[in-house]
């Protein structure tokens, strides 16, 4: 029987920087299927698949959630990024914290419960890029109507946490993109007093932004919103008369997708009204397109009977649970949004994730193991 560390170790040698998530995918489901799980897998594209594992006949199913792909290689590293390698209590290796340590840890501690307690694990590609495997995922909607409660395996990363055994992350901000086009007046660059200069409307508008109508939550905190693209150009000795722009916006609870888009506009009409945008300036405020759907924000309820039974379990073996809050979006965000599951976060302590020389603590790894076999055995 292979321990939690074991199965890290195995897992952080396969290469499953997305969208190469395939060998991964299928050393899981050879672990699931030695353990009597019912294994189906759900195909996102060639060579990429979500799994959907279930065992057991008693009791309404608990969902273990976890996604099977890692960023790049970020930075300059210390140890080979493919070799999980341990200094102290970190064990290095790509993927180790954000989030391969929770899934092995679910991989070992369901080898401990008993095999009649219905259990239902979901790991989905993609969650580092779009979150496509969770949207093709949350398409078999009848699967997941009978869960009572959900968790997801990853680190809660927030501002001052990075999971932790005794820390839950109850909630998470949102994210949109709201693009801007500007059009302009072009006229000869020899007198470009006679045009409006396009990119120079855009440079207003993003300097602007630090007055964004930003909303506070008491647990996610304040909004966030930056300028990531302004693009134009002339191709002539011209004034560029079209520029286009991007503002990334993460959004905290009441706010959904919608208004930014709102607030974007309100910002532009007070520019117009000011004077600092040309009159003549026209603008075009939307949503960018992408494959799938952004995201909105959430927040769970800390009243929820299992979510008080988990918290209970915790504080009876680790001391006082912390509360946490998410500072970035994340798959659980669109379980909880498009399915109306209670979902919360829950995965072992580590560090460096999306950089260089991530790492994971081992001693973590084993008592967030021990956590979900007796939250599997104890939650009603």
């Amino acid at each position: 029987m292979l321990s939690a560390k074991d199965i890290l170790s195995k897992m952080v040698a396969i290469n499953s920087t997305f969208p190469n998530e395939g060998k991964l995918g299928e050393y899981i489901c050879r672990l699931l299927k030695s353990q009597d799980f019912k294994v189906n897998k759900q195909y996102v594209s060639p060579g990429r698949f979500n799994i959907f594992a279930e065992r057991g006949s008693r009791g309404r199913p608990l969902l273990f959630y976890g996604h099977t792909d890692t960023v790049p290689i970020y930075g300059d590293w210390k140890t080979d990024p493919m070799k999980l390698t341990k200094k102290g209590d970190k064990l290095f290796g790509l993927g180790s914290c954000d989030m391969k340590g929770g899934v092995a840890g679910v991989l070992e501690a369901i080898n401990h419960i008993n095999k009649t307690r219905r259990i239902k694990l979901l790991f989905c590609v993609d969650e580092e890029n779009i979150s496509k495997g969770v949207y093709e995922a949350i398409k078999r909607r009848p699967w997941f109507n009978d869960i009572s409660f959900a968790i997801c395996v990853e680190p809660g990363h927030s501002a001052h946490q990075t999971g932790g055994e005794n820390t839950i992350t109850v909630g998470r901000r949102g994210r949109v993109i709201v693009c801007v086009d500007i059009i302009g007046l072009s006229s000869h660059g020899a007198n470009p007093q006679k045009g409006i200069n396009a990119l120079e409307e855009a440079s207003k508008i993003a300097l602007s932004i630090k007055k964004f109508k930003l909303t506070r939550h008491h647990g996610l905190g304040k909004e966030a919103v930056f300028v990531n693209c302004i693009e134009g150009r002339s191709t002539s000795l011209s004034v560029p008369d079209r520029s286009h722009m991007e503002i990334d916006v993460q959004l905290v609870p009441p706010n959904k997708l919608d208004s930014a888009k709102r607030r974007v506009e309100m910002l532009i009409k007070e520019l117009y009204k000011t004077g600092k945008l040309n009159k003549r300036t026209k603008t075009n405020v939307y949503i960018k397109k992408r494959e799938t759907p952004y995201i909105n924000p959430y927040v769970g309820d800390l009243k929820n009977p299992s979510f008080r039974s988990i918290r209970k379990i915790i504080e009876d073996n680790f001391g006082k649970a912390l509360i946490n809050y998410g500072s970035s979006v994340a798959d659980d965000n669109i379980i909880h949004d498009k399915l109306s599951v209670p979902i919360i976060t829950l995965g072992p302590s580590g560090g460096n994730i999306h950089t260089s020389n991530e790492w994971l603590s081992e001693r973590s790894l084993e008592r967030i193991t021990s956590l979900y076999e007796q939250i599997i055995n104890n939650l009603k």
